[in-house]
């Protein structure tokens, strides 16, 4: 299993400075203003923050996967051309794609839209994405707070354990008690520390 360790000093929207490992299936877990989804956003570039891993380097240089609440596809493009756009080598892009929304079960959705899938759908898309990029770590902000409790079902005994067996380091910030359940190692954030790594 691999590991990461996280060492961040962030100075914007709030000041805060964590470390601890990511093993397997992490998962963040405190209450709401406490900067689960800020030590996210500092680890995928996006705030003004200085640390290990990663640091100095932009936001699409990062080896990161990070998927927000909101999955952010393309509207304009159909799933499979959602998950080819992350591949930097064209060859046989679609057929990659297609073999990717078959690992979460999706190839029959390949020609629709983003407005036309289910917020489930669309998390597996988004997912299917991540993996086509090969990151060395995968943040999501929320990963269950949208979902029917189907899709919910299927993140938790389909995609997190393709990202277990792919050994690919998983930080998921949450507040979703199943996935403390079913997470290798849980760090605990209160007053804006870490209480348990």
């Amino acid at each position: 299993m691999n590991e990461i360790h996280v060492a961040y000093r962030i100075f914007e929207p709030i000041q805060l400075e964590v470390e601890f490992d990511v093993t397997g299936v992490t998962v963040l877990l405190g209450g709401n203003g406490e900067g689960k989804s800020t030590i996210l956003r500092a680890l995928a570039g996006l705030l003004d923050a200085e640390g290990t891993p990663f640091s100095g380097l932009p936001p699409q240089r990062r080896p990161i996967a990070y998927l927000p609440q909101e999955h952010l596809l393309f509207p304009h493009l159909r799933a499979w051309e959602n998950v080819a756009f992350a591949f930097e080598d064209r060859a046989r892009r679609r057929e990659r794609a297609l073999a990717l929304l078959a690992r979460f079960d999706i190839e029959g959705l390949a020609e629709r839209f983003p407005h036309q899938l289910s917020g489930g759908e669309r998390q597996r898309v988004a997912i299917a994405r991540a993996f086509a990029r090969s990151p060395q770590l995968v943040l999501f902000d929320e990963p269950t707070s949208a979902l029917d409790n189907s899709a919910r079902e299927a993140f938790i005994t389909s995609a997190l354990p393709a990202l277990r067996d792919a050994g690919i380091p998983t930080l998921a910030a949450t507040h979703d008690p199943a996935l403390v359940e079913v997470a290798d190692r849980t760090v605990l954030l209160r007053d804006r520390r870490i209480a348990i790594a």
